[in-house]
């Protein structure tokens, strides 16, 4: 990284800036990390940011609240300082770790470093974990985050050091593949993609220029995640195409609309090549994180006939079979969605027969193979291959379905290739279940798998057993006894979460979980997790209502419910693990 020589304050005024977004930290920032001291004391600042000389934590922070709301800084900085709490520690899923360091370890003065990469630039893979009162210094851009956070910018920093221990570290950022005014084709992207070792990514940051194929995001994780999968080549055809995945928008902003981009639009995408293989097969990627530098609206071509959808793919506004059939029809060969999508038909005919489903069948099938059309003709089908019925319960009788039948199901979409049958192709969905029949609603429109094991009177699930991704917000689930469980943020803009590490659900202070029940709930029980040695229970500050809570170690429980419904809230007024409620596992039971 180029030195700087030049003092602070003219680094201040010489900085550049770009817009940028991020994601909220994942509880409450604390008042010193919004813009420095309460009373903006930087009298300690320290440091020129190079690597022989890094800035101290009050440095950087006096730095980076000097710049806009929004801006980052157009250069690369070293800064030191202790680590005073960790966010996420480094893992092998992500790779990166998130954290707050200080001058001496303590909340005053702190700076949030978000989602930095670990020694030598890498993915960390395995080696020494970050702990708290570690020495580590940090290479990275950095941006005051809505004017109130200062923090590094998003995949810009990595950790140099640990208590002086720098690993494969490089005081060189890796190189840039190609630039925004002369980015790399798909076609030299795939090249390097190809050259890399199954499952890595690039070392350096690439600039990759093509034409969007199609958009693979639905509605609904569009609502919840903010960005989108899509396929970009040289010619907005099939050939030669490259999937970006959980991609952002211009410089980093979230898109508004899953219509933002479509087929035929021009783009510059800044993200890091990615060689993704999982059973076997290879796909080409730009890795999450990335985000658009430019995008220019084309014609709308994209490469084939198909229009976009005009359904969102909601429960309330389905897609239809047609339009179904043409998203499937703009994949890849043997390509399965990782989306779920819902769509509206009517069963035009059954695959299987009544001895195959059914108490007198030979064959005892739980699932059923049908089709579906937009008019209940045999034109235009899509093929429902091992659906479920009624929110994911088994078939019990060959007559549950009929021909006629009005259906909304959710499941993935998949171009099936049949190799025995003159490589046909077969539009599908599969791992389906159906959400409404002729109208009519099972116990639970939710998507869920209904998790949780039911024995007597209680049901018990592990947070685990839910599905959610790491770091995503868990939203409203539905037990396999058809309890639903509504988490929510409660005021705190952090709303509760999954994460794998330590595999619980977070509950930061001012959030909430209402569970509801068909019977009166007698009493639930919170398992729960210890971070360093702290039991993450919120030390007791839970409210229930109705209820009582008592804590006993790693143990919460909420009694004198006698109810089928119970809002369950984290009451601390802290920070850090000690003020969250870590849910490993939670344990419903009900009165007779």
């Amino acid at each position: 990284m180029k030195k700087l020589i030049y003092s602070m304050l003219m680094l201040a005024a010489m900085i550049s800036f770009t817009a940028c977004e991020d994601v909220p930290s994942p509880y409450d920032v604390p008042t010193e990390a919004g813009g420095g001291s309460k009373d903006g004391d930087y009298s300690a600042a320290a440091g020129s940011g190079t690597l022989a000389d890094p800035y101290n934590t009050t440095a950087i922070l006096k730095l980076t609240t000097s710049l806009a709301a929004g801006a980052e800084s157009a250069e690369q900085f070293y800064f030191k300082g202790k680590v005073v709490s960790i966010v996420e520690e480094f893992g092998t899923q992500y790779g990166n770790a998130t954290f707050y360091l200080s001058d001496d370890g303590t909340p005053t003065n702190q700076f949030y470093v978000y989602q930095a990469l670990y020694l030598g630039n890498k993915k960390y893979k395995s080696g020494t974990n970050i702990k708290e009162g570690d020495e580590v210094v940090v290479c990275g851009k950095v941006t005051n985050f809505k004017g109130n956070t200062p923090e590094t910018v998003k995949g810009s920093a990595y950790v140099y050091s640990i208590n002086g221990d720098t690993g494969s570290g490089s005081d060189t950022p890796a190189e840039t593949i190609g630039t925004k005014d002369n980015p790399k084709t798909c076609a030299e992207a795939l090249t390097l993609i190809n050259a890399l070792a199954d499952g890595t990514e690039s070392d350096g940051y690439a600039y990759v220029k093509g034409k969007v194929v199609k958009v693979t995001t639905n509605e609904t994780n569009f609502a919840k995640y903010g960005n989108l999968n899509y396929w970009i080549s040289d010619d907005g055809t099939e050939t030669n195409q490259i999937q970006v995945y959980s991609g952002d928008g211009l410089n980093g902003e979230k898109f508004k609309s899953i219509k933002d981009i479509g087929p035929g639009d021009e783009v510059v995408v800044y993200g890091k090549l990615y060689k993704y293989v999982k059973d076997g097969k290879m796909t080409p990627e730009i890795n999450s994180g990335n985000y658009l530098v430019q995008l220019t609206k084309g014609s709308g071509g994209g490469g084939n006939d198909n229009p976009q959808p005009s359904g969102s793919s909601t429960l309330n506004n389905p897609f239809t079979v047609a339009e179904a059939l043409g998203t499937i029809n703009a994949m890849g060969d043997n390509e399965t969605t990782n989306d779920n999508f819902y769509i509206k038909g009517k069963v035009s005919r059954k695959a299987n027969t009544a001895d195959e489903i059914g108490p007198n069948s030979s064959k005892k099938y739980k699932d059923m193979n049908y089709y579906i059309s937009d008019d209940g003709s045999q034109s235009n089908e899509l093929y429902v291959y091992r659906g479920k019925y009624l929110d994911g319960a088994d078939f019990t009788d060959f007559e549950q379905l009929k021909e006629g039948d009005e259906v909304i199901i959710y499941g993935q979409l998949q171009k099936y290739i049949d190799s025995k049958n003159g490589n046909a192709v077969v539009p599908e969905v599969k791992n389906s279940k159906i959400v409404k029949l002729n109208g009519q609603s099972g116990p639970s429109n939710e998507p869920t798998n209904g998790p949780g094991t039911v024995s007597g009177n209680t049901i018990t699930v592990q947070a685990v057993d839910f599905g959610v991704a790491n770091g995503v917000a868990m939203g409203t689930q539905v037990l396999a006894d058809g309890t639903k469980l509504e988490f929510d943020g409660g005021g705190n803009t952090n709303a509760p979460k999954y994460y794998d590490a330590g595999t619980n659900i977070r509950m930061y202070p001012k959030n909430t979980v209402t569970i509801t029940a068909s019977k009166n709930i007698e009493k639930v029980v919170f398992n729960c997790d210890e971070y360093q040695g702290t039991i993450c229970n919120a030390s007791g500050d839970i409210s229930a209502s109705p209820g009582t809570a008592t804590v006993d170690g790693k143990v919460v429980s909420i009694k004198q419910i006698n109810s089928k419904t119970t809002t369950i809230s984290n009451t601390s007024g802290g920070t850090g693990a000690a003020s969250q409620i870590r849910i490993v596992s939670i344990e419903i039971t009900y009165l007779n």
